[in-house]
């Protein structure tokens, strides 16, 4: 007898909120499937291709850049991390980390291929060779050219901290270029330049992260060689 009171007054409250709770469980029971689904089918890896964005209208150098041959080596990476090749992670609801990683070169490579188009397009002669240096000026060698470029990683990142609900992205990046005049043997410019980033979206996907990484890295080569100094440099560097 008192089952049958309970039922009845369950029926009661459910057409007193409007009607059967049937439909309402069934939701709730997709709605938790589908989260399941898809926390199963999250990837073991994100691999994004690290590359240079403009994020600007790139003017050409004020001089003729065309005269000065500027050979750019590979980045050394300081970043203070076991596995360099690591960018990133994104951060699963469930406090999951996921590596995040270049698709298709080290970021050391990545860096210099940015910087090497930026300079192109900033209207500079830039040789094909792509020396290893590591930044001494004892190691400069003569068939390196005229100018040198390397430099330093010293953070290059992008994170993705999920919800339920929302993902934020951040991403950073901070770099060391450093000039060296090839006959002289002799470093004349060092400058740091960095940049940041963040975003909220209701999705996570490679191409936001792609984005992310790339516009912090293309805007902060491009800081570096924004405004008069470094070309006044450059020139002073080769005047006879």
């Amino acid at each position: 007898m008192m089952n049958r009171d309970n039922e009845a007054a369950t029926a009661v409250a459910c057409r007193n909120r409007g009607g059967n709770p049937g439909p309402w469980l069934v939701r709730i029971a997709v709605f938790l499937c589908l989260l399941v689904i898809l926390s199963g089918c999250a990837p073991k890896i994100y691999n994004v291709n690290m590359r240079y964005e403009p994020t600007k209208v790139i003017r050409p150098a004020v001089t003729d850049g065309r005269k000065y041959s500027l050979t750019v080596a590979s980045f050394t990476d300081q970043r203070k991390m076991e596995d360099t090749l690591l960018i990133g992670r994104v951060i699963k609801s469930n406090g999951t980390p996921i590596p995040i990683l270049p698709r298709y070169v080290k970021p050391t490579d990545a860096v210099a291929a940015a910087l090497r188009e930026l300079l192109s397009k900033s209207g500079y002669a830039v040789a094909p060779d792509r020396p290893t240096w590591d930044l001494n000026e004892a190691t400069i060698r003569p068939a390196w050219g005229t100018i040198l470029v390397g430099g330093t990683i010293d953070v290059l990142d992008v994170t993705c901290v999920e919800t339920l609900t929302m993902k934020r992205y951040t991403a950073k990046a901070r770099l060391t270029l450093i000039f060296a005049d090839v006959q002289k043997k002799k470093i004349f410019y060092r400058l740091v330049s960095d940049s940041s980033s963040s975003l909220d979206h209701v999705f996570l996907s490679e191409a936001r992260l792609e984005s992310q990484i790339n516009g912090v890295l293309s805007d902060a080569i491009e800081r570096a060689l924004e405004g008069p100094e470094t070309g006044r440099q450059i020139r002073e560097a080769v005047k006879p």
